[in-house]
């Protein structure tokens, strides 16, 4: 099953149990960047089209954010920023075979900004959550699989030091834990249809349609049932998976391009789709906002409650199509 591929540009370890949370006060990373001195658009350009050699691609490219933000709101608070969904197709497989939760970072972004400050810090940063702390927003306890996750960003890492030869590096942490849960789930019972691709196709043209009505669009999206199909490689624990990502214009111009160009390592929401084999669920989840407050400590008040008054938007939009909640972040 193909569907329709969307790539708008947004605005927008071996055998024992994985530990417990650590104890509050204690610093943790929350992701870190790597930097080389002035505008390397040319060099990431570069960057990008080397990926397919380490088994890397490119969900969607969403490039020069900055300017639709200025188009939309007359505002530049950023020089440059960018946004490229990440995913190692082949190795994603076991990952997700093993906890469909992983959707909620195939893909993770490979975020890359540079600020207006050209005075002291005339640098381009680029780089990611770290791995952990995906990890932890998904709340993946097997360490098997944890070490599997953290082996494959490592080789994207890896790769970048290598072709960019950064100079530079900038670590972002928290001491506030992340939510006991990161993620936000809910599910919807359906009948089941004669023909899925189609239900599959007018959900999707559905979803898309309600949430352009709340200011959200969507910036990318990967069939994973198409794609390992396509490579004939087992895919059998569900009818459908799917991700998208979604954006709001507003929501993003009110962070990245208002002082915390940072926060792009959060961004897009991959927001997943999965129906288990042989059921009528269709399941949906996604890393909520109260990731981001904690793992970059936001402290002001009125920005927090917006953010989470976006985010609660999106669990209406799904209850509106039928969707019960499983989980709540917190």
């Amino acid at each position: 099953m193909k569907l329709k591929n969307i790539a708008l540009a947004c605005i927008l370890s071996l055998g024992f149990a994985y530990a417990d949370a650590p104890a509050p006060g204690t610093t943790q990373l929350t992701g870190e960047l790597q930097g080389l001195a002035a505008n390397q658009e040319a060099a990431i350009k570069t960057l990008v089209g080397k990926m397919g050699t380490v088994g890397f691609s490119t969900v969607a490219a969403n490039t020069h954010i900055e300017k639709f933000y200025y188009e939309k709101f007359k505002e530049k608070g950023v020089d440059m920023i960018s946004f490229f969904g990440l995913v190692n197709i082949d190795k994603l497989r076991t990952l997700l075979l093993a906890n469909p939760d992983f959707g909620a970072y195939a893909p993770f972004n490979f975020l890359v900004y540079k600020t207006l400050d050209h005075k002291t810090d005339d640098n381009t940063w680029f780089g990611h959550l770290s791995p952990d702390t995906m990890l932890d927003i998904i709340g993946e306890k097997n360490a098997d699989t944890r070490k599997e996750f953290t082996a494959m960003v490592d080789g994207w890492d890896t790769f970048v030091t290598k072709e960019m030869k950064p100079t530079m590096t900038k670590k972002f942490e928290h001491t506030k834990p992340l939510p006991e849960k990161g993620l936000t789930k809910l599910v919807k019972k359906f009948d089941k249809p004669e023909d899925l691709e189609e239900f599959i196709e007018d959900f999707v043209a559905d979803h898309d349609g309600r949430f352009s009505k709340h200011n959200f669009i969507i910036a990318g999206f990967i069939d994973f049932k198409f794609e390992y199909e396509d490579r004939d490689m087992a895919f059998d624990k569900y009818d459908a998976y799917w991700v998208s990502l979604l954006c709001h214009f507003e929501f993003s111009n009110s962070i990245f391009n208002r002082g915390v160009p940072q926060a792009g390592m959060f961004a897009p929401c991959s927001v997943y789709f999965y129906i288990p084999k042989g059921t009528n669920e269709l399941h949906v989840g996604y890393a909520s906002v109260d990731n981001w407050i904690n793992g970059l400590e936001f402290k002001d008040e009125k920005r927090i409650e917006y953010m989470r008054k976006i985010d609660a938007e999106v669990v209406q939009t799904f209850e509106e199509m039928g969707f019960k909640l499983l989980q709540k972040s917190h």
